[in-house]
């Protein structure tokens, strides 16, 4: 098994997918990255819990994991094993929960949802591990100098058949992590209603401003 850590959520702008969030774990090195593609209801809570936002609406993972805890439940690990993906009917992963409770450590096999079982993970605080098998499956070395939000950036790229001119480099200055960043403020956005509660709407318009920031077109901010 393998330790990973949550690193963001994403949008991914696969349009035609029900899944249009991606969330983007990382290994103990920081080399190798796994993405797990997941709908909204489930991003909500993994980014509010990642970047201490208020849920004023909490949602049915919130409430599963308060009850854990009034049962006197804590997760000592999370494994995730195995994933099916068969979009855009299912993406569900099989996974061994280890609980202690009074009586001693007691494992339970689930199938649950990604976002589900990630979530899980992040609100008790356990150690996330994916299984090699998976890793073989899902992961993926990231250059030398290379980051999540870079391979999003060249994916989406290539997605759209866009070449970038020769010498041009992609616009990445005030942040590292402009994609990540827009999400969060999205969200923060709409939890405060300041926003659509579903952005998705306007998907075609944020992927267009999105690569006019990376290609530094028209003064374009993420």
């Amino acid at each position: 098994m393998i330790p990973v850590s949550i690193e963001g959520v994403r949008r991914n702008f696969s349009i035609s997918s029900v899944f249009m969030y991606s969330v983007t774990l990382m290994n103990e090195s920081r080399q190798r990255s796994f993405i797990f593609n997941i709908e909204r209801q489930e991003a909500l809570p993994i980014v509010t819990a990642l970047h201490d936002l208020p849920l004023p609406r909490p949602q049915t993972i919130n409430v599963m994991v308060d009850m854990l805890k009034l049962l006197g439940y804590t997760l000592e690990e999370v494994r995730i094993e195995g994933l099916s993906m068969i979009p855009p009917l299912y993406n569900l992963c099989s996974c061994v929960l280890s609980f202690r409770t009074s009586e001693g450590v007691q494992e339970q096999a689930l199938t649950l949802r990604p976002g589900d079982v990630l979530a899980l993970a992040l609100l008790m605080k356990a150690p996330l591990f994916i299984s090699d098998e998976l890793s073989n499956q899902i992961g993926f070395a990231l250059p030398e100098g290379g980051t999540p939000e870079l391979v999003f950036a060249w994916y989406l790229l290539k997605q759209e058949g866009v070449t970038l001119p020769e010498g041009k480099q992609l616009r990445l200055d005030f942040s590292k992590t402009p994609l990540r960043d827009a999400l969060v403020k999205e969200f923060r956005a709409s939890l405060l209603g300041k926003a659509p509660p579903f952005p998705e709407e306007d998907m075609e318009q944020r992927k267009e401003e999105y690569l006019a920031f990376l290609l530094g077109e028209g003064g374009q901010t993420c």
